[in-house]
């Protein structure tokens, strides 16, 4: 992309507003998410550096592309599905702090997801789950947990906002693929209370 090529915020706003309105648009997706991924539009300065015009073709790029799409469409039906189970509890930031906390320490103490000693960190990470989402844990829970962790778990998704900050200038967010890797790999051991 050259300079004199520039996309303007209105370009920005297309772009994101339109993937997020042929994603989401026919669905009762969470909508504190569908808001904020509106928000979040590429705004290029005025003098962009050559990193930030290659993460605006970059993020161009990962919005046609259609796996991309099917995988970010699946999120939105999942939503759906939640929010038609009675889901109404908005963007659930503290319990994805919560679980990137304990994982990250799990990690820093060695521990691996299979082992007995991930039990109790499970424990404390789907106890934050059952608070927030009013659900008691159980074996069914779980299994709900796991395909709601793996549908989320894209790292293009975490590529996606990268790419936004790197463009707008913001701090670059964490990625939480190793995390949430680590919170399916011990779900899948221990499927049960």
């Amino acid at each position: 992309m050259s300079r004199q090529a520039t996309p303007s915020a209105e370009d920005g706003k297309r772009l994101v507003n339109g993937f997020v309105d042929e994603i989401f648009g026919d669905l009762d997706a969470n909508p504190d998410f569908v808001a904020m991924m509106r928000s979040a539009v590429p705004e290029m300065p005025a003098d962009p550096s050559s990193a930030q015009l290659e993460a605006y073709a970059e993020l161009s790029a990962l919005i046609q592309d259609p796996g991309f799409r099917a995988s970010v469409r699946r999120m939105a039906e999942q939503q759906a599905a939640e929010r038609a189970d009675g889901d109404r509890t908005g963007l659930h930031h503290e319990v994805t702090d919560l679980v990137r906390e304990r994982v990250q320490k799990a990690q820093a103490d060695g521990i691996e997801p299979g082992s007995p000693a991930a039990r109790p960190v499970l424990a404390e990470m789907i106890a934050g789950y059952t608070t927030t989402f009013g659900h008691p844990d159980s074996a069914e829970y779980r299994r709900k947990l796991l395909t709601r962790l793996e549908v989320a778990n894209d790292p293009r998704a975490g590529r996606y906002f990268h790419l936004l900050s790197t463009i707008n200038g913001w701090p670059a967010p964490p990625s939480l693929t190793p995390v949430f890797d680590w919170f399916i790999q011990a779900l899948r051991h221990h499927p049960t209370p």
